[in-house]
């Protein structure tokens, strides 16, 4: 018989048949012919290994500088607190002889925050670099560059990166909390002038652009709310504070204002942030005043039913704002 190529055609898949019979009586399944995978399954395949492989390099980069961060805090905070001197006493000169810009340590009892305080001649430098002087983008706490680190003004502003994951000044949320006041109505602050202690006054959130609140932007970082304007600034704090401690304040009062960014103004749209607003959250606290008791009433705290927002809140909620028509307070500038 002459074989064609139909003939030969025709053998091979009788002889795939018959093959496939015998497996089949033997007992083992047919094999399957392989699938190649197309080009543009390899293509996604590749990109998502390395979509997930840098992914995880950031969280483990994110992670490492977290550690390193904590850990350096907790070996200046062993400088700062020398076991062989009392309670009430630290190292200051060591910690100045590290970074001659050191003028301070925070601690704020029931969180993560005890962290050292510097100053430089501007408001930007340490919002980039550590206590060592090199870059890290959690940055240090800073005072504001126009106070004065050892004759406090009346106003002493304190700077800190909210990381949303305990660092810096994170937990400083925690204060929107009336029972975490509750458990927290003093806090530390120290200074060249020793170990003191501050009573929170007031708790409140704001803007730092001014399109947020009809144009404007609410200076509660000036350093000289004495005098005239004092009165002014109480003024602004007691509206827009979440709750009023029972803690009185004058004039002759010197402030401490921790200052941080929240993400309460932010405007969300099927679970994405649509807009990301510049918000800050602010804790306003009071020296404790010569021969004063440290003990706080906290039971005696009352919440504000409708503290006074930036303009955004109430257009993120639909709410109306009740004080659109407040008077846009400005402190009056002082020489110094």
């Amino acid at each position: 018989m002459e074989l064609n190529k139909n003939n030969i055609e025709e053998i091979q898949e009788n002889e795939s048949i018959e093959a496939a019979a015998a497996d089949s009586a033997d007992g083992k399944k047919p094999k399957k012919p392989k699938r190649k995978i197309s080009k543009t399954a390899k293509v996604i395949l590749i990109l998502s290994l390395i979509v997930f492989i840098c992914a995880s390099a950031v969280i483990i980069r994110n992670y490492v500088k977290r550690h390193n961060n904590i850990e350096m805090n907790s070996k200046l905070e062993s400088v700062f607190n020398d076991e062989e001197k009392d309670e009430l006493d630290f190292n200051f000169d060591e910690m100045v002889k590290i970074n001659p810009g050191f003028v301070g340590w925070i601690k704020v009892p029931n969180t993560s925050i005890s962290l050292p305080v510097v100053k430089y001649s501007d408001n930007s430098f340490y919002l980039n670099h550590d206590f060592y002087k090199k870059y890290d983008y959690r940055g240090t706490v800073f005072m504001d560059y126009r106070n004065d680190p050892e004759k406090l003004d009346a106003n002493t502003i304190l700077y800190g990166h909210n990381c949303y994951d305990g660092t810096m000044f994170s937990e400083l949320e925690k204060f929107q909390d009336i029972e975490f006041y509750k458990q927290t109505p003093v806090i530390e602050f120290s200074t060249v002038n020793g170990k003191e202690k501050w009573k929170v006054y007031g708790v409140f959130i704001t803007n730092a652009k001014a399109e947020e609140d009809n144009g404007y932007i609410f200076n509660y970082i000036y350093p000289y709310m004495d005098g005239e304007n004092f009165d002014g600034f109480i003024n602004e704090v007691n509206k827009r504070r979440l709750y009023a401690p029972d803690v009185d304040i004058n004039d002759d009062d010197n402030m401490l204002i921790l200052s941080t960014c929240i993400r309460k103004l932010d405007i969300y749209s099927k679970g994405k942030r649509t807009y990301k607003a510049d918000a800050r959250l602010v804790v306003v606290a009071r020296r404790l005043r010569a021969g004063e008791s440290a003990s706080v009433n906290t039971e005696a705290v009352t919440a504000n039913p409708s503290p006074k927002y930036p303009q955004l809140w109430y257009d993120k909620n639909g709410i109306k704002n009740p004080y659109a028509a407040d008077e846009k307070w400005y402190p009056q500038e002082v020489s110094k």
